[in-house]
């Protein structure tokens, strides 16, 4: 791996981490997690952070990729791929809305759709990059600091509960929410910054 590449990834990382705390305290603070359909105030602003996610997800998961050789670990190799596409497709939705809203042609569509079909491919989303990161654990040979495995560990078994009970209307909105919190605001930040200050070190 090339110096370049160490120092992109270790941005990328910590520029998808922070992307993704920014993002909730806007939602949580300013629009209010109640709130559902597209924000006029501060939509554009989740959606191009959603933009900046998607993107720094997508070059993440190639640095890794060659970090972690996943030419020679094939579920770890498979599920980069798999969250590579994840990532594009976040991107492709991440100002789908704000630009729909703005468009100066007619639109078959109002922002609210838009927004909720992006939302309608968030439980594979989070499958996805749940046992994207598992894989990732599983073959890192100490590498990754140790509270990075822990968050990441942590991280995994919150959000595959979370998605499968949820799958199955196992779970109540009440207990889902601090689930979500913890899992996909804390721990995955946290996972995602050992990711990077593994990047850097290596």
């Amino acid at each position: 791996m090339t110096e370049e590449e160490k120092r992109i990834g270790s941005n990328m990382a910590y520029l998808n981490g922070g992307a993704i705390l920014v993002n909730f305290i806007i939602i949580a603070l300013l629009i209010g997690p109640g709130t559902t359909g597209y924000n006029e105030t501060y939509g554009v602003f989740t959606d191009i952070l959603q933009l900046v996610a998607g993107f720094s997800a997508a070059c993440l998961v190639v640095v890794n990729g060659k970090l972690w050789d996943w030419e020679n670990n094939f579920y770890f190799g498979m599920m980069t791929r798999i969250v590579f596409v994840i990532a594009c497709v976040q991107m492709l939705y991440g100002v789908a809305a704000t630009a729909n809203a703005n468009s100066v042609f007619d639109t078959t569509f109002n922002a609210d759709q838009v927004l909720a079909m992006g939302g309608a491919t968030q439980w594979f989303q989070f499958v996805g990059f749940g046992i994207y990161a598992l894989t990732l654990l599983s073959v890192d040979n100490g590498k990754l600091p140790g509270w990075g495995r822990s968050s990441g560990y942590g991280f995994v078994i919150l959000v595959l509960g979370a998605q499968v009970a949820s799958l199955f209307g196992l779970i109540p909105e009440a207990l889902f929410v601090p689930i979500f919190v913890l899992g996909g605001v804390v721990l995955y930040p946290i996972f995602v910054f050992g990711v990077g200050s593994a990047i850097s070190k290596s």
